[in-house]
This record gives C-alpha cells, structure tokens and sequence, in this order.
C-alpha cells in the first residue's frame, strides 16, 4: 500500500490548490462614498436640486475630502491600522479609492478613518507626493500653502436668502478641526469587497450642532468665525453611515 501513497497526497495538494472555495490570506478594500440626504437616504443630484432643510433650502455644488490614517476594528473593537494611505475625494463623481492587499482576511467590526490629516503631513513639502498622489496639491486643489497646510473639507453650495440664491461656503481645515470618523458594523473580509458607505449630508448640518447658513453664517475658512468651522467638523464626522458590503465584481 505504501507505494500508493505519494501519489495520493500529491493529487491531494493539487485539488486543495484548485478549490474555488479557498479563500485568500490577504485583501483589499475597496470604499465607495455614496452622498444622501435624510432618513430616507435620497440621493444628492448636485448643482441642480435643492433639499429643504427647516427654513432653509440648500443645494450642494462641492464635497471634496483628504481622508487618512484607516483602520479596521477587530471582534473586540481594537484598531487594525492600515498605514501610509491616504485619499482623496471629489463628490460625486471621484466618489471611490481602494485600500491594498495588506489586509489579513478575516471578520471585522467597523471601519475608521480621519478627514484630514496630522500636524507632520499637513505642515510637510507638498511637492514630495507624485503626480497622481492623493495629496498631490495639483490632483486635489485642497493645499493652502505653507502655512497653512491643507483644506480637509471643502464643502460648497447655495442657500435662499431673502428670496435670491446665495453661496455657502465652509472649508475646513487646522489640526483642532480634524475628523475622526468610526461606522461600527460586522465586516465580513475573508475575500475582497466593496464597502460602500453613506454621507448623510443633512446631518452635515444637524448632527451634533443645528446649525443654518442663514442663521449661523456662510462663510468659513476655519478662522475668526464663531466656531463654526468646528461645530461643522463635529457634525461631518457624526454623518457616515453603513449602507452595505457586497463581493467585489471582476
């Protein structure tokens, strides 16, 4: 019987190698950010149609984010840091990025990440990062010079005041207004997906802070405004949401 038996486990290797059930050690991560409006998750069409928000109604014409330092949540809710990626966001059309096969496959309970970035990137040489790099200040159009750094948010529209349509305009920026951002829900990433994540951009106004363009001003670039900018740091980190996590197609 023993001469049987090399053949046996080399055809034994062979099937195990050929399972299509097997899964991968490693994957990636693609994300997609899909901007809504509301409970009901209406779809934002931008520059043409406006949502009632209280007394006002306000139409969204720029969403664009620089989004770093991402980590997956283990079964116990330890960060799992994916380091050195960083992204760039321009809703709604550069509305997706993916994270590299560095991730071990496995079952995960939420995903986090930072709008913005820390004090030694945002303040660094701009002029390091390649021509299609994420924080390449050609590719985002976000970087406000040396001192400056970079805009973390720029969140751009039109509002009705006293019957006209008027702009607002917050961009978002400096260390104290960084985001942190968590979505707490099962992961299941023992083979690549796409996580798609909802931005609620009414809760950009309501989330933590009831906040109006009319009332609460429109117009920030993170200075000498009452705070604004940080009540609205607050309230885009509160607006993510979960909305679903699917097989990625070939």
């Amino acid at each position: 019987m023993k001469k049987f038996a090399l053949p046996l486990l080399v055809a034994g290797i062979l099937l195990t190698s050929c399972d299509p059930e097997k899964k991968p050690e490693i994957v990636n991560l693609e994300v997609v950010v899909q901007p809504v409006f509301g409970a009901g998750n209406a779809p934002v069409s931008y520059n043409d149609a406006s949502y009632a928000m209280g007394t006002d109604t306000v139409k969204f014409t720029r969403n664009d984010f620089v989004l770093s330092e991402f980590a997956l949540l283990d079964e116990q809710g330890a960060r799992v840091d994916i380091r050195n990626e960083y992204a760039y966001l321009s809703l709604p059309n550069r509305n997706s990025f993916t994270l590299p096969t560095t991730i071990s496959a496995g079952q995960y309970a939420g995903f986090a990440f930072a709008i913005g970035l820390d004090s030694t990137t945002n303040h660094g040489d701009p002029s390091i990062w390649g021509g299609s790099h994420p924080l390449n200040p050609a590719v985002n159009n976000l970087h406000w010079g040396w001192t400056g750094g970079y805009i973390f948010a720029a969140m751009e529209g039109y509002y009705q005041k006293d019957g006209a349509q008027t702009p607002w305009l917050y961009h978002i920026a400096l260390l104290e207004n960084r985001m942190e951002v968590v979505v707490e829900t099962p992961l299941d990433l023992t083979d690549f997906k796409t996580l798609t994540l909802h931005l609620d951009l009414e809760k950009f106004f309501k989330a933590v802070h009831a906040l109006s363009p009319n009332e609460d001003g429109d117009f920030s670039h993170s200075t000498f405004d009452n705070g604004l900018a940080h009540k609205l740091s607050e309230n885009l980190s509160q607006s993510f949401q979960f909305a679903s996590l699917e097989n990625q197609t070939p």
